[in-house]
């Protein structure tokens, strides 16, 4: 595989009115990976991400060539900032975007007052995640019939 140069990428807050749009580039981003039959219509189903909670959260975009290659979505608890959404349009996976994505999202949690970064993923993301320094935690259930647990993470911001 040749290794691909990294884009030029840059990060906006998302705005309300993307909603819709976000919510469908979360399905096109988990259909990148093999699922079983219906996993990614009920996970469509469970998606509930909301004008409000683009408002309320640290919700960015990444634009690569003027277009939005992916987001990533903070909420904020006592110490810790966690992870609600983090996903990319398809072509965009593997091409270093991913892990700008992280690094920023760090930097915002850390922005926010956050002591702790937290979140949870699938195994099809897991080693990602690792990369990025994540430690494993623990599981949770992942909300889709059949599907396997979670594996939770965290990453402690004082020191990373």
């Amino acid at each position: 595989m040749v290794e691909q140069p990294s884009p030029s990428i840059s990060f906006r807050r998302a705005l309300p009115s993307e909603a819709r749009s976000l919510r469908a580039l979360v399905v096109r981003s988990m259909g990148h990976w093999e699922h079983p039959s219906g996993y990614l219509v009920e996970a469509g189903q469970l998606m509930r991400l909301s004008a409000e909670d683009l408002q309320r959260d640290e919700a960015w975009v990444a634009v690569v060539d003027g277009a939005v290659a992916g987001f990533y979505r903070l909420s904020r608890a006592d110490e810790c900032a966690e992870i609600e959404e983090f996903h990319l349009e398809p072509p965009m996976i593997g091409r270093g975007i991913g892990r700008r994505m992280f690094q920023h999202a760090v930097v915002h949690a850390r922005a926010v007052g956050a002591r702790w970064l937290v979140w949870s993923t699938d195994a099809k993301a897991l080693g990602f995640y690792l990369r990025m320094g994540g430690e494993i935690t623990g599981t949770t259930p992942s909300g889709i019939a059949g599907d396997e647990p979670l594996t939770c993470l965290r990453l402690d911001l004082r020191t990373s």
